[in-house]
């Protein structure tokens, strides 16, 4: 399937606001307010890229994020896999979920002056949505994604 420019960026814009939408909001308690903290505080864009561009078999490219994140898009065509594609960088570590009717777990080790690169295929089934989230073993992590689909 080929994508012309302007889809490729319409994707990678819906990619963004989807993984701004997942991120949520970050709610300060005050000490003692008997308040639960929020599970993960969200994280940020970064400036970089972390992965190049996956070309036109990508579904979703995320170029640099820092912290924890995720976001969501749907297969271009169900009868065939996808592949997940998450790169990392600053120490630490990324713990990957992919979300569906056969869930998905992976970690990437983020090595502290170069890319750690870790992917996985997601199996062909019908009906389903690429929901990631990624959680960082520190906040300063940097980490970059993308999905493709072979046509």
């Amino acid at each position: 399937m080929k994508r012309t420019g302007k889809q490729g960026f319409a994707a990678v814009a819906g990619a963004m606001g989807a993984v701004l939408a997942l991120a949520g909001t970050a709610v300060a308690q005050p000490a003692g307010s008997g308040a639960e903290a929020p599970a993960a505080v969200p994280g940020q864009p970064g400036t970089g890229e972390i992965l190049p561009h996956p070309g036109p078999e990508g579904l979703i490219w995320i170029p640099d994020w820092i912290g924890d994140g995720g976001a969501v898009t749907a297969s271009v065509n169900p009868s065939q896999p996808f592949t997940f594609t998450l790169g990392c960088r600053g120490g630490g570590s990324v713990d990957v979920h992919i979300g569906g009717a056969a869930p998905v777990d992976f970690t990437v080790q983020c090595p502290v002056d170069s890319t750690g690169v870790g992917s996985v295929e997601v199996p062909a089934r019908p009906g389903r949505d690429l929901l990631f989230t990624a959680h960082t073993s520190d906040p300063s992590i940097h980490w970059g994604m993308y999905a493709t689909q072979a046509d």
